[in-house]
């Protein structure tokens, strides 16, 4: 957990204490009853096996199907059954996927938290004749979605330095679908008080909710590269071309930039190809926090990126590739010979329509300026312009070693 920052330890242990309360003096209040044991077993082993099938969406959320038999262990079960459930489905999750200890123990103290409120908001009241479990239930997954998505939502912001608007988990998609989850959850528990073998009805609504997470997903893994989780250029090249008629319909400007990471080939050489890849991850997660939103950034080949820019002309976009650059000239890895890997990129920016009118002319203007950039020494800006007859050289120097750069 050191390489954290300080405000995200102090988070993180903070969370895992008040759980260990909590979930101490839960147990203690209410011991579990062994009568519920089969009851117990049968979500631990749903919880489990739900466990291996994440679903990831395109905001780099994760959905798991799990949820729904954790809040259904919140219902009906004593809390000590509850929190060994979420425990064993997340240690069953380290066969299949490893995590640092401390990611591990964070999902299961925010599950716990999670559990205890609900439980605490469904049991306020004892059951009567007068009592209404479908409002409390409502109510207590509701509690669930909420201190779960906002717990995490905090430790993503810590931990990342991402804003809770950015992050993502206090979306409405994200706490829609969850709350999804949950009523599902919510009528299994109380088909489960009343009939047990209506129960696997639910199984319907479970099926079908799991395979509608999975669409965005697979949309998403045919239009991403998958080492850097940009997009890929057959993507890229169809938003260029609405956004390009776009541009010209409305006379509205357009630009392009193409970065190129310079010497990669002698990283690869001296530190080995796994730590060359993952410093191309991290040029891709620099270069697209330094975006607006509807900016569009794809892995053009092996060590270079193109950003499709709308509504930016040539000033703006060369200050956003000056952003991008400096951003990745702070890039500092650790090799395994104790040494440090550190970046620099060499960006083209090129101007619709003055550059290119089609995404592959503008790529071209944008690759020719790289040329300029290798030319003038690397790790800088340019945009396109025509080489005269004292640069003409320089560029074409720089063309012939740019597969070393």
């Amino acid at each position: 957990m050191r390489e954290l920052p300080r405000s995200a330890r102090i988070y993180i242990t903070g969370v895992l204490a008040v759980a260990a309360v909590l979930a101490t003096a839960a147990v203690v209040a209410a011991p579990p009853r062994l009568a519920m044991a089969p009851v117990a077993g049968l979500l631990l082993l749903s919880a489990s096996v739900a466990q291996q099938f994440k679903v990831k969406s395109p905001k780099h959320q994760s959905y798991y199907t799990t949820t729904i038999f954790i809040f259904s262990a919140a219902l009906l079960l004593r809390p000590g059954y509850v929190i060994a459930i979420i425990l064993v489905s997340h240690l069953v999750e380290l066969t299949r996927q490893r995590y640092r200890w401390y990611i591990l123990a964070f999902n299961v103290a925010n599950f716990s938290l999670s559990a205890l409120a609900a439980a605490a908001i469904f049991h306020l009241r004892s059951p009567s004749p007068e009592w209404n479990p479908i409002g409390y239930a409502l109510a207590a997954g509701l509690a669930f979605v909420l201190v779960n998505h906002l717990l995490t939502a905090l430790v993503i912001m810590w931990a990342r330095n991402v804003p809770i608007a950015r992050a993502g988990t206090l979306d409405v998609d994200n706490l829609g679908t969850d709350l999804a989850l949950m009523t599902i959850g919510a009528l299994g528990s109380l088909l489960w008080l009343t009939d047990p073998l209506m129960v696997p009805l639910c199984l319907g609504p479970l099926f079908l909710i799991y395979r509608s997470l999975l669409v965005p997903f697979l949309q998403e893994e045919a239009r991403t590269d998958p080492k850097t989780e940009l997009f890929n250029m057959k993507h890229w090249n169809q938003v260029a071309e609405m956004e390009i008629d776009r541009a010209r319909r409305f006379n509205r400007p357009l630009s392009v930039l193409l970065g190129d990471l310079d010497l990669l080939r002698e990283a690869n050489n001296r530190y080995g190809h796994l730590m060359g890849d993952q410093l191309i991850r991290r040029v891709a997660e620099t270069i697209r926090g330094a975006l607006r939103e509807y900016d569009v950034p794809a892995r053009f080949g092996g060590d270079e990126f193109a950003v499709l820019m709308p509504e930016a002309n040539l000033d703006e976009a060369s200050a956003v590739a000056e952003r991008i650059r400096h951003a990745v000239e702070l890039i500092e890895l650790k090799a395994p010979d104790g040494g440090r890997l550190s970046a620099s990129l060499s960006v083209g920016v090129a101007l619709f329509p003055v550059h290119g009118g089609t995404p592959s002319t503008l790529l071209a203007a944008a690759d020719r300026a790289v040329y300029q950039a290798k030319a003038l020494g690397r790790n800088r800006v340019c945009a396109f312009r025509e080489p005269d007859d004292s640069t003409s050289s320089a560029v074409a120097s720089a063309a012939g070693r740019r597969a070393l750069a």
